[in-house]
């Protein structure tokens, strides 16, 4: 319970978590755009109900690729940088826990009902593949960037991207919405390899640099990854499940549509996450900069989310007609209340990221989890009448319930009050 004190400037921190920040939204926003050309391919090629089935694919092995992270990766940005002789230990045991933990989620979910139901048949190998292959290939990026090579991070986004918008016309008219899966899988298992080919070698360069090592015990890691991993489930689950639940309430027609109305927002949030895993990998080690480091990247974001999410509530109807009149007229309303919600789920970002900055990683789960929770009643509670945008609203207006209680902490934060 510190009064407010004169802290002293950062020592460049807040402008290596902008640096840091731009290449990690960038890349966001290059996969999210990428992914959304996809969906407008696969809407103009394809009925309505089949890009509803496959949207429930994708979202069931990116569901079990976020589960099997067990927040490795935020672990890989704040120990890297100081494994010395160590990295390649570190970076082996990391890919090696994601993967094996991904293929056991990836068998499990496909022998659940909701499994059965969005990979049937013989689809459930390839949704095992994919789970492993889409866990490792978001693992990199936070290798990646705790190597110190975090601009390689878009490079490697990008060319995914461009692979994926290269080969489904080919792919969608050839197998249909088999092809459509697999055009999302086969790059990401092409640009998996790739970059972990180089990961190797720069492994190899680090550990050849005379450094010391200064890897924490296993009680650290635990004690950090376990509260910090609750706080990513809670991501995970909300940009999953929702789609998940919306499809089985209202059907896979409106599901397609509702997939590509939040697909939008989740790319958003990517982006906002990016400047957030700024915040916690430079905030982390250097308490005196925190205030700085909250400032910049709680200003940048204000104008980038608040630009972009105005944009997108005037320009929704023409987004959505890309897709065709059926998302639309479907979407329009749901897309213009998700992004309304943007700004106050901005703010729970920015509360969950001073958190981790913290090392308080049980507070971070708590707002992230309450969050998550409150989305998923809402969506699962709105009256059916309302339809699509019933469950915009129960977004927003669980954004805007756990916003309102990290605030007031943010904005003491930012004026720089420690606590």
């Amino acid at each position: 319970m510190s009064s407010s004190t004169t802290e002293r400037p950062a020592t460049g921190g807040d402008r290596r978590a902008l640096s840091a920040g731009t290449a990690l939204s960038l890349s966001a926003a290059i996969t999210g755009v990428a992914g959304l050309v996809c969906w407008v391919v696969a809407a103009g090629t394809l009925p309505q109900a089949t890009v509803g089935h496959a949207a429930n694919f994708v979202s069931g092995f990116v569901l079990i690729a976020g589960i099997a992270q067990l927040n490795v990766g935020l672990g890989m940005l704040r120990w890297l940088p100081g494994a010395g002789g160590r990295t390649g230990w570190l970076v082996g045991r990391g890919y090696l826990l994601v993967g094996l933990t991904a293929a056991v989620g990836g068998l499990v979910f496909v022998l659940l009902p909701v499994g059965k139901q969005a990979a049937p048949g013989a689809l459930a190998l390839l949704f095992v593949v994919a789970s492993v292959c889409w866990a490792l290939f978001q693992l990199q990026d936070y290798v990646l960037a705790g190597l110190g090579r975090v601009w390689l991070v878009p490079l490697f986004n990008g060319a995914f991207g461009l692979a994926r918008v290269a080969v489904l016309p080919i792919l969608g008219a050839a197998l249909g919405a088999l092809g459509v899966l697999t055009s999302w899988v086969a790059p990401t298992v092409v640009c998996a390899a790739m970059a972990g080919s180089l990961i190797a070698v720069l492994t190899r360069r680090k550990q050849a640099e005379p450094s010391p090592e200064t890897l924490p015990d296993r009680r650290t890691v635990v004690s950090f990854l376990g509260p910090t991993y609750l706080a990513s489930l809670g991501t995970t689950v909300l940009y999953n499940v929702v789609p998940l639940v919306v499809t089985a309430r209202f059907g896979a027609a409106s599901g397609a549509v509702f997939f590509v109305v939040w697909n939008g927002l989740t790319a958003t949030d990517y982006a906002i996450n990016g400047f957030v895993n700024s915040m916690v990998l430079r905030g982390s080690g250097d308490p005196g900069a925190r205030p700085a480091i909250l400032r910049a990247v709680g200003k940048r974001l204000a104008l980038l989310v608040g630009t972009g999410a105005v944009a997108g509530i005037v320009a929704a109807p023409l987004l959505l007609g890309l897709f065709g009149s059926g998302y639309e007229t479907e979407g329009t309303a749901a897309l213009r209340i998700l992004l309304a919600g943007v700004a106050a789920r901005t703010v729970v970002a920015l509360g969950v990221a001073v958190r981790l900055m913290d090392g308080d990683g049980i507070r971070a789960a708590r707002v992230q989890l309450s969050c998550t929770a409150l989305v998923v009643a809402g969506v699962l509670v709105t009256p059916a009448e309302l339809h699509l945008p019933g469950p915009a609203f129960g977004f927003l207006l669980a954004q805007v319930l756990v916003g309102a209680t990290v605030l007031p902490s943010l904005i003491r934060r930012f004026r720089g009050v420690s606590r």
